[in-house]
Order: C-alpha cells, then sequence, then structure tokens
C-alpha cells in the first residue's frame, strides 16, 4: 500500500504545473517513477509481459490515473497499466496499421474483433458499459465505443474504447477508462429541475442558453450534473451544474465523450434535498 500512497501523493504535487481540460483530462508527458521503485518495477514487469518483450521502457506518460508505458517515440506503441492493481487497461501499437491496401472488413465483423477485446476486461466494468451504435471510421480504422451508465444515467468521461484496422483486422488501440467511483457510492437523483440548472448557468455567467439546445443529466465523478450550453460573446459553451446542490462543476469542453442521441433527465423524477429545501425557503 505504501507505493500507492506515494503515487497519490505524487499525482497531488505535479497537478499545479498541469493543464487541466475538463475533470477527466489530465495528462502528463514524461513523467519520472523513479520515486518508487516497487511501482516502476511492476508497471514496467506488467507492460512487459503484456507484450512478451525483453525491451524496456523509452518513457512514461500519465492518463488520467493510467500509467503509460511507451516502447517506441511518438506514442506509436505503448501499454496503459493501472497502477492500484497493476492491470492492463490499455495498448496502442500504430506497427499494427495498414500501410497499403482497401477496406475488406465491414462495421459488423469489425465489432466482432472488438467485442472479444470487451469480454477480456475486468468483470465488475462490463456490466455498467453500453455499445454506442454510432461507429466512427478514420483513415481505414474503426471506432467502437461502450460507455459507461449508471442507474441509466450516462457517466461521463469514463468509457472504453477499440480501435480495428478495416483493412488487416488488428487491433491498433483499445482503452478502458478508471473508473472513479463504484455505482454504490454515486448519486443519479437529481435535487433540482433542468430548468432551475438552466437559469443558474444563465446568472452565473451571464449569457443564455443555446437556442434550440435541450438540457441533459449526467454523472461527473460521482454526482448528478444538468450539462446546459450557453451562447458566450464569441462561440458556445458547455456548462455543467451539479443536480445536487446547483454548483458548477465544469464550464467550457465536456470532460469526456456524450453519445450522439443522448438526452437523458427529460422525465427523471426530482427529490430535493434538505439544502434546496433550505435554499427554498430563505428566499
Amino acid at each position: 500500500m505504501t507505493h500507492i500512497k506515494q503515487f497519490l501523493i505524487f499525482i497531488l504535487i505535479v497537478l499545479s504545473s498541469v493543464i487541466i481540460v475538463g475533470a477527466h483530462s489530465i495528462y502528463l508527458f514524461n513523467i519520472s517513477l523513479d520515486f518508487d521503485k516497487e511501482l516502476k518495477e511492476n508497471t514496467v514487469n506488467a507492460a512487459k509481459n503484456f507484450l512478451s518483450t525483453d525491451n524496456e521502457p523509452i518513457s512514461f506518460d500519465l492518463d488520467k490515473g493510467l500509467i503509460i508505458v511507451l516502447f517506441e517515440p511518438e506514442q506509436r506503441n505503448y501499454v496503459e497499466v493501472n497502477p492500484l492493481a497493476y492491470e492492463i487497461y490499455g495498448m496502442r501499437n500504430e506497427n499494427l496499421r495498414h500501410s497499403a491496401g482497401t477496406k475488406t472488413l465491414t462495421e459488423e465483423r469489425g465489432l466482432e474483433i472488438a467485442k472479444k477485446i470487451f469480454e477480456k476486461l475486468p468483470g465488475n466494468a462490463k456490466p455498467e458499459l453500453r455499445l454506442d451504435p454510432e461507429v466512427s471510421e478514420v483513415d481505414g480504422t474503426y471506432f467502437y465505443k461502450w460507455f459507461r451508465y449508471v442507474n441509466g444515467i450516462l457517466a461521463v468521461g469514463e468509457d472504453f474504447m477499440v480501435q480495428v484496422d478495416a483493412v488487416n483486422g488488428s487491433v491498433i488501440a483499445w482503452r478502458l477508462s478508471i473508473f472513479d467511483y463504484p455505482k454504490d457510492s454515486i448519486g443519479t437523483t437529481p435535487a433540482i429541475t433542468k430548468n432551475v440548472a438552466g437559469l443558474v448557468a444563465e446568472l452565473s455567467f451571464n449569457a443564455p442558453s443555446v437556442n434550440g439546445f435541450e438540457p441533459y443529466l449526467v454523472v461527473n465523478v460521482n454526482e448528478p450534473v444538468w450539462v446546459n450550453k450557453l451562447q458566450g460573446q464569441f462561440y458556445p459553451f458547455f456548462a455543467g451544474v451539479s443536480a445536487k446542490d446547483g454548483s458548477i462543476s465544469f464550464t467550457g469542453t465536456l470532460p469526456g465523450d456524450v453519445p450522439k442521441n443522448y438526452h437523458i433527465g427529460q422525465d427523471i423524477d426530482v427529490i430535493e434535498t434538505e439544502l434546496i429545501k433550505e435554499i427554498y425557503n430563505s428566499k
């Protein structure tokens, strides 16, 4: 447990020098693991065993709690390790990408390949992940994504991705996010309505809501959040308002991808907490 405490302290120290874009987008380049010999050794061994290689890594990055063990420059070949249990949570190998040829795999066949990776995930993660029907295609590769849902609400920024080469069928990359909290520790019932949250967002930033945008409910970290879209002076931006106490949860970009047709929250029950009741009664 000592190395876990040291690692968490290390993260807290370096956060002061990190640019953070949203709650789920912390990325550090070229970190050092020399502060904990056991952590470094176990992380490297996990990555090397996964790749079945004796080669030593050239550097380490940190991506929202996952240690990226790089074996080639420019992030061409790496493994993502969860340092809490030294489990493999992702990989990328650009050497597996096709260099020539035409697309031979259908989206359906690519999904079959992606599902084989999904089935190997930790058992506690799979039940909460739902496959997104939207499949993107970039440079002859398919991207398949599963999103985490808690009590039917999207846990934004917590997902699973598989990239499959549509020419040769190789899995170029896959990644499972760390789930910040277990399901039982996450609240999903809003204490304020989407209309109240919309007014909070507009008043907080002195900006009107974007015409036609329908607010929706997500889980951010461990609490329900209403997502609204405001029209800024030069461009629109998102504002997340805690459905628990009305505080601002995030602004700017979303903390993670949201499925294209996601609109949960239109008919969801609102249960006012004692805090919200006190606020209303004080007016």
